[in-house]
């Protein structure tokens, strides 16, 4: 993911979303390696649209805030670059 944000910076942002609190997420983000200041971490429930079923969830959302994919079948590579 550190690659995609730096590639995609500006134009895509990539969000780590933590539910168990901001200790977790950093915890989690040093020991992923994950440092890419445009890879932004949070602590919070997402909202219920995204369908948040298992940790880790992924979700790809267009520009107009539209979920495009979402958990099954998500390749962040490639769909990234098909709504950027």
């Amino acid at each position: 993911m550190n690659k995609l944000a730096k590639e995609y910076k500006g134009r895509a942002t990539f969000l780590c979303l933590n539910t168990r609190g901001i200790p977790d997420a950093k915890s989690y983000k040093e020991s992923k390696g994950l440092n890419e200041p445009a890879l932004l971490h949070g602590a919070v429930r997402p909202p219920e649209e995204y369908g948040l079923r298992y940790i880790p969830h992924k979700v790809v959302i267009d520009k107009g805030g539209k979920v495009v994919k979402n958990f099954e079948g998500v390749n962040l590579a490639e769909d990234v670059k098909a709504v950027v």
